[in-house]
């Protein structure tokens, strides 16, 4: 009886651990106006989209094995930084005045977009892995 109480509890504090490190299969389309004078958008889905004309430079941030990939990228004023999710961890991208929804909120294959428009120096993080270094650095000449 005791083996078999230990293994249950084992076993739910295994869930509790998996669960923690999980993250929401809510969907999270949000728009917003700010940060650098920019506008943000987060996508639960990566999507692709195609237009005629000039269009503003996007530059991709990977978020894998706890960290932002390039932790550094430089765009130009109007620019753009789109993040994916690509793991399973759930990840957030957290800025002066930008963020991508709640904590953890980005699920695996999510994207979150922000346009910077003024130039400067914006430093960003993820709100649960901070602590681990997730950090980052968007640099708008």
């Amino acid at each position: 009886m005791t083996k078999s109480l230990a293994a249950l509890l084992a076993c739910l504090a295994l869930g509790l651990v998996a669960a923690g490190c999980g993250s929401s299969n809510k969907s999270s389309n949000n728009s917003s106006s700010s940060g650098g004078g920019g506008s943000s958008s987060s996508q639960q889905k990566q999507s692709t989209s195609s237009s005629g004309g000039a269009a503003a430079k996007t530059t991709s941030v990977s978020l894998k094995n706890i960290k932002f990939n390039p932790a550094t990228v430089t765009v130009p004023a109007g620019g753009t930084v789109k993040w994916t999710n690509d793991e399973s961890v759930g990840h957030d991208v957290t800025g002066p005045n930008f963020k991508s929804g709640s904590p953890g909120g980005m699920s695996q294959g999510a994207t979150f977009s922000h346009t910077f428009k003024k130039a400067g120096t914006y430093k960003y993080f993820c709100t649960i892995h901070k602590a681990t270094g997730m950090t980052g650095t968007v640099v708008v000449k």
